[in-house]
């Protein structure tokens, strides 16, 4: 077996919620109650953390490994710094929107606007959750979130969801698949668009749609992810499903039977995968591990022999 190498991962999940009674274009909805509304766990999991609507940064904290920084200033971008590389984010629609309002210790929110309020919420285990209220049908239906990765990085995709990596593959963030809810629990349609390293969340809003909207961007710091190398004859044994077992077996020896359940359920994904890298590439497979999900790239050097 080649490596199991671990870093320390944030994960960020796209989501909405919408209540079940509509409402006129007037009388924008408290950020608060509306997150609460929604999702409740989430105002209720919200770090003890010192927040303020002064100075550089409305929040800047440590939790769960991750230096964590929520600035006052909309425009200046969000921030996580882990042992794998730092992070930013940089809101939407920034231009017009107003200096944060302090909501309780851990949230902040940024009215935008335009019928539109980004609710940031640091949670009691390391999660940095971008909640969007969004209060009228006129409001934007896109939301973009450009990202600042290491130089040599890439962000590839993972089933619904993508992984952020540094320049030696190491997972910085897991970005998990997008999903959207009214209040009544029914599901709205919503979807990722990746162009570079900008990610938006496309909402199909609809005269019809409840309001106000809850778009659930969720940053969340889980400590570690752990991504698991395989040489060029591991990657070989993985090209054929009667070798997932055996590399399925080497995941689990790293990650726990978490990985290795994991391994067994994304096996058809990670045989193409592997294909495609063996044959058509001339690298190894690399295994990134996420909550849900494996994705798989190709890598060079190292233990690739």
């Amino acid at each position: 077996m080649g490596a199991a190498a671990i870093a320390a991962s944030t994960i960020v999940t796209l989501g909405l919620l919408t209540p079940g009674t509509a409402v006129a274009d007037t009388g924008a909805p408290d950020p608060l109650e509306a997150v609460v509304a929604s999702t409740p766990s989430t105002a209720n999991n919200a770090a003890d953390v010192t927040t303020k609507s002064t100075g550089k940064n409305a929040i800047s904290a440590t939790v769960s490994g991750a230096d964590i920084s929520v600035p006052v200033d909309p425009a200046a971008r969000i921030s996580l710094d882990t042992n794998a590389g730092r992070l930013s984010v940089a809101l939407p629609f920034v231009q017009k929107a107003q200096n944060a309002t302090v909501e309780k210790n851990g949230i902040v929110s940024y009215n935008n606007s335009n019928g539109s309020t980004s609710v940031p919420v640091v949670t009691k285990d390391g999660s940095l959750q971008i909640n969007t209220v969004i209060s009228t049908v006129s409001a934007p239906k896109q939301y973009s979130y450009e990202f600042t990765i290491p130089d040599g990085g890439q962000i590839v995709q993972a089933g619904d969801g993508y992984f952020v990596l540094n320049s030696t593959n190491d997972p910085i963030a897991y970005i998990a698949a997008p999903w959207a809810k009214d209040a009544n629990k029914n599901s709205v349609p919503t979807h990722y668009e990746l162009t570079g390293t900008t990610l938006t969340q496309v909402i199909d809003l609809t005269n019809k749609t409840a309001f106000p909207v809850v778009a659930d961007p969720q940053f969340v710091w889980y400590g570690v992810l752990p991504s698991v190398q395989f040489t060029r004859s591991e990657t070989k044994t993985a090209t054929a499903l009667t070798g997932m077992a055996t590399a399925c077996g080497w995941v689990t020896r790293f990650t726990s039977y978490v990985g290795g359940a994991l391994c067994g359920l994304n096996a058809a994904s990670i045989i193409i995968n592997t294909q495609r890298i063996y044959y058509r590439e001339k690298r190894c497979a690399q295994l990134l591990i996420g909550p849900g999900v494996i994705g798989t790239i190709g890598y060079s050097g190292g233990y690739c022999k």
